[in-house]
């Protein structure tokens, strides 16, 4: 039986976790028209009304898990940046991300899948320069550290910045969309940085 409100002796933040947690899932795998509050209550054993209570309507909600989403997954790789040299920090990057992907698998399809929702609701529109404000915070930094370390030379940040968006981003996406990373396709992202270095 589905238990109306918060379980007793589970504190609100709790709640909000679990729902968020579940609602992840469920947006992952059935994205934002597949998904339902219905069906993320039964999961996370309350009543629908309790996620409302919460969330006013499944917009706000897949909203959050975009927030939750990527401030989990960027905060967790950018983590070793500040290294002695770019070639370090972006290796540390990649390993980051492929243990990320297999330790929490239904954040990176949720965020993968996220552009696509966007294009697809207006009302997620928003979410496409939160999430550029994400990667630019971590690609500006790794650009920064790369021209001071002479190994970005001749780059602006913004070249840098940019350049380093097409390199990792690709190498994600194409890891995710195939489910399986081309062999070392992470390491041809360090390769080609230490040849630039070398130049």
């Amino acid at each position: 039986m589905v238990k109306r409100g918060r379980p007793p002796g589970v504190s609100s933040v709790a709640t909000r976790r679990r729902i968020i947690s579940i609602a992840r899932e469920e947006f992952s795998e059935k994205g934002y028209d597949g998904a339902s509050i219905a069906s993320i209550a039964t999961k996370a054993q309350l009543a629908p009304s309790a996620i409302y209570n919460h969330y006013e309507t499944k917009t706000r909600l897949y909203i959050e898990v975009f927030e939750d989403s990527a401030n989990t997954v960027w905060n967790d790789v950018s983590q070793d940046l500040e290294t002695s040299t770019l070639v370090d920090a972006v290796y540390a990057l990649v390993e980051k991300s492929r243990t990320l992907t297999e330790r929490m698998p239904h954040h990176s399809n949720f965020l993968a899948a996220a552009p696509i929702q966007a294009r697809l609701y207006p009302e997620f529109l928003p979410l496409l320069d939160r999430r550029t404000n994400f990667q630019d915070q971590t690609f500006t930094a790794l650009a920064t550290l790369g021209i001071r370390t002479g190994e970005l030379k001749g780059f602006s940040i913004e070249e840098g910045r940019e350049f380093l968006r097409a390199l990792i981003m690709g190498w994600f996406f194409e890891r995710h969309f195939r489910e399986k990373e081309i062999a070392g396709s992470g390491e041809v992202i360090i390769k080609v940085l230490k040849v630039l270095a070398d130049s």
